[in-house]
C-alpha cells in the first residue's frame, strides 16, 4: 500500500488549512451572521453578521452553549438540529423566531445597539463542517434574516383579508371565518348568532355629498360597531354598504341587545362637512344558528330579516322567523 510521505501530509494539513482560512474569511465579508456550534451545543466561533441594521454582535456567545445562551424549548430544538446534521452530513434547514432579549449572554450594550428589539425571523442552514480544529464534531450554522420577506408575507396577507377603506375584515376572509365558528358552534353545541347591517339610503350621501363623505361615513360606522364589540366577535363588510357581525357565544337575545345598540348609536353619526348635518341609520336582520345547518341558510334569514327592516321603516332591528318545531337552535 502506498504511504504518503510527510511532506505530502504536510502539504495536505496546510491546504486544508488555507481552505478554512478562505472559507471563513469569506463568511467574515458576509452580511448574515454564522456560528460553529459543537455536538454538544457549544458556541465555538462567530463569524460575520457584517450588516448590522439585522444583527447585532455574537461574539459574546463563545463560550457559551445554546442551552445556556436560549430558552429551554429553542435550545433544545437547535441542538437536536445539529446533531441531526451530524448524524445524516446532510445540510438542515428551519426557519426560526428569535429576539435580542432571548439571547442571555448578550450584554446590555449590545442588546441596546439592536435596531429592531423584538422579534426576527431566521432561516437556519446547518451544516458539518468536517477538519474544523475542535476536538468534537461541529456544524456551521448560518442564520439568514428573513424578517424583510417574512413582512412583506404578512402584508399580502393581511391586504388579501382586508377591507382596504375600513380595515376591517373583508367577505372572502368573513366567510372563512363564520365556517370556522358554525363549525365550532355545532362541535361543542354552543349558540351562534349574527347580524346582517345596512345603512338606510347609502346611495343618497354619495349623490349629494360625494364619494368622499360616503366613504368616511363608512369608517365611522365600522368604528361605532367595533367600539361595541368583545374581542371574540367578528365583523366584515361584504358589500357597498353592507356588512356581517358575527356573534360566537350569543343567543339571539343576546344579538338583539347587542343589534339594539347599533341602532341606536348609528342615529347618532353626523357624515362630515355635510350643510345642513347629515346623520345615518341602520337597518339590521338578525338570526341565530339552528341544528344542522349551515352558514349560507342562517345568513339567509337574517338577510330576510333585514328585508322586513327596511320595509317596516328602516332605521330599526328585525329578528329572523320562529324556527319549526323540528328545527331547535343549534344548542337546543
Amino acid at each position: 500500500m502506498d504511504e504518503t510521505s510527510p511532506t505530502d501530509q504536510a502539504a495536505l494539513i496546510a491546504r486544508l488549512k488555507a481552505e478554512r482560512d478562505q472559507l471563513l474569511t469569506l463568511l467574515r465579508a458576509l452580511p448574515d451572521i454564522s456560528f460553529v456550534i459543537d455536538q454538544d451545543g457549544l458556541y465555538v466561533r462567530v463569524i460575520g453578521g457584517a450588516n448590522q441594521a439585522m444583527y447585532v454582535s455574537g461574539k459574546p456567545l463563545e463560550g457559551t452553549t445554546l442551552q445556556e445562551a436560549l430558552p429551554d424549548e429553542i435550545g433544545r430544538r437547535f441542538l437536536q438540529v445539529v446533531r441531526d446534521a451530524l448524524q445524516t452530513g446532510e445540510m438542515q434547514f428551519l426557519e426560526y423566531e428569535l429576539g435580542v432579549d432571548e439571547v442571555q449572554p448578550l450584554p446590555p450594550h449590545v442588546r441596546a445597539s439592536a435596531s429592531d428589539p423584538g422579534k426576527q425571523y431566521f432561516e437556519g442552514r446547518v451544516l458539518p463542517l468536517p477538519s474544523y480544529d475542535h476536538p468534537k464534531p461541529v456544524v456551521l450554522w448560518v442564520a439568514v434574516n428573513i424578517t424583510p420577506r417574512k413582512q412583506l408575507e404578512q402584508y399580502w396577507r393581511t391586504a388579501a383579508e382586508t377591507d382596504p377603506l375600513t380595515g376591517i375584515a373583508n367577505r372572502r376572509a368573513l366567510l372563512e371565518q363564520a365556517h370556522g365558528e358554525v363549525e365550532r358552534a355545532h362541535r361543542y353545541g354552543h349558540p351562534l348568532s349574527l347580524l346582517i347591517l345596512d345603512i338606510d339610503h347609502f346611495k343618497s350621501i354619495n349623490s349629494r355629498f360625494g364619494h368622499a363623505r360616503g366613504d368616511e361615513a363608512l369608517r365611522r360606522f365600522t368604528q361605532v360597531c367595533t367600539e361595541l364589540l368583545r374581542t371574540s366577535d367578528r365583523i366584515g363588510r361584504i358589500g357597498g354598504e353592507e356588512f356581517v357581525i358575527l356573534l360566537p357565544e350569543t343567543d339571539l337575545a343576546g344579538a338583539v341587545s347587542l343589534g339594539n345598540r347599533i341602532v341606536e348609536t348609528t342615529a347618532s353619526i353626523e357624515v362630515a362637512n355635510t350643510s345642513p348635518v347629515f346623520t345615518i341609520t341602520v337597518s339590521i336582520g338578525v338570526a341565530t344558528l339552528r341544528r344542522g345547518e349551515g352558514f349560507e341558510e342562517t345568513l339567509h334569514r337574517a338577510d330576510q330579516a333585514l328585508s322586513r327592516a327596511k320595509a317596516n321603516g328602516r332605521n330599526r332591528l328585525e329578528t329572523e322567523s320562529a324556527p319549526r318545531p323540528d328545527e331547535p337552535p343549534a344548542n337546543g
